[in-house]
């Protein structure tokens, strides 16, 4: 699909992988719906998005309200005409030992997983309406391609994000809609703060953390190849953009 001119909705607009993948948008001619909770780091990125010459608007979402989220869909409807792309971003991370004590295990599936498949249905149903395609692509990680004993419920939120997006694939051929997921590993993002200032210096210095950009750069080729349905694509730092097909 060719982004110049097409109407976007990226949750968790406001910072990290979002805020890089809002501007990289616009830079190509998207106009973009910048969906977060966080008012004052959205309106930034709207900001930062003019500043490039692009079209941005500021939506207040909260991912776990349906109403929020329909409100974001219309949102571009509204001041674009038509939504063509949706990038379904916002997540949360931590350690969730669920085990040991309660937690916030459920807040990760809400956020992580139940918010993603809720944001894919109402793109699906406003994609169909309008007639005309598009596509979704669904944050997920590289641990939901495997074990993590630290963090297991969010390996299975975002392993579902996972089989969910790749079990949407017919829906190229039903309705030319198009819904993929995409899997970074460690990106310097805020999510990453929680391993302390020294330790994500110690990985800048070295190399071994992603920037929001490089998932930018992978939202974009996902957009544009329009043989990628059910795909999944996995960044690290050493393999670059890779498709999983297994």
């Amino acid at each position: 699909m060719e982004i110049a001119g097409k109407g976007a909705v990226v949750s968790g607009g406001g910072s990290g992988i979002g805020r890089a993948a809002v501007l990289a948008l616009v830079e190509r001619g998207a106009r973009v719906v910048v969906a977060d909770v966080d008012e004052d780091a959205g309106r930034q990125t709207v900001d930062l998005a003019a500043k490039k010459g692009g079209t941005a608007v500021f939506a207040r979402c909260d991912v776990t309200k349906t109403q929020d989220l329909a409100g974001a869909f219309a949102c571009a409807v509204e001041h674009f005409g038509r939504l063509h792309i949706a990038f379904n971003n916002a997540g949360i991370g931590g350690e969730d030992l669920f085990a040991d004590a309660p937690g916030n295990w459920a807040r990760i599936i809400d956020i992580d997983l139940t918010a993603v498949i809720d944001a894919t249905r109402l793109a699906v149903r406003e994609m169909k309406r309008a007639g005309h395609g598009g596509v979704i692509i669904n944050t997920a990680s590289l641990i939901g391609l495997g074990p993590m004993a630290s963090a297991p419920v969010y390996a299975a939120a975002k392993a579902g994000v996972v089989n969910f997006s790749r079990s949407l694939a017919y829906l190229a051929e039903a309705c030319n809609i198009r819904v993929n997921a995409i899997c970074p590993e460690l990106v310097d993002t805020p999510m990453a703060l929680g391993l302390g200032e020294e330790r994500l210096k110690e990985l800048r210095r070295a190399g071994a953390i992603l920037r929001p950009e490089d998932i930018a750069a992978g939202v974009v080729e996902l957009i544009e190849d329009d043989s990628r349905a059910g795909a999944v694509l996995r960044i690290t730092v050493r393999g670059g953009r890779e498709y999983v097909t297994t």
